[in-house]
């Protein structure tokens, strides 16, 4: 009877791992389910959880949707610094409104943005 040495257990990249804690978290602040995910990127459970671990890394046409789907953008993905127009935001209704207008489909950002403007130029009753 032959001995079988035990493999040694698979070392993931860090920075693989770091990208799929970041989807993970993102994912799961929005409220998505991975096959939901899966779903808005054309890809199955498996891969969103593949992601997630860190065992693959999203192709780059996927990485883009990807941002997309979790409303953030593949600079925080790749590396977790905050995009600048957020940390530039100076008050927490700033930064609200940065993220609901991102939530809004990309058609309707003029209508918002002339309603914004509207609201601006009005100036409050004494």
């Amino acid at each position: 009877m032959s001995k079988t040495t035990p493999k040694p257990k698979r070392q993931y990249d860090p920075r693989a791992k770091a990208i799929g804690e970041r989807i993970r978290t993102k994912r799961e602040l929005l409220g998505f389910t991975t096959d939901e995910l899966a779903g808005m990127l054309g890809v199955t459970g498996n891969a969103i959880t593949q992601y997630e671990t860190g065992r693959a890394i999203p192709k780059p046409n996927r990485f883009e949707a990807l941002a997309v789907a979790l409303g953030t953008n593949t600079t925080w993905l790749l590396t977790g610094d905050e995009p600048d127009e957020q940390v530039k935001a100076q008050t927490k209704t700033e930064l609200e409104a940065l993220t609901l207008l991102r939530e809004i489909p990309l058609e309707q950002h003029p209508m918002v943005l002339a309603a914004i403007r509207g609201m601006a130029s009005v100036k409050p009753k004494k």
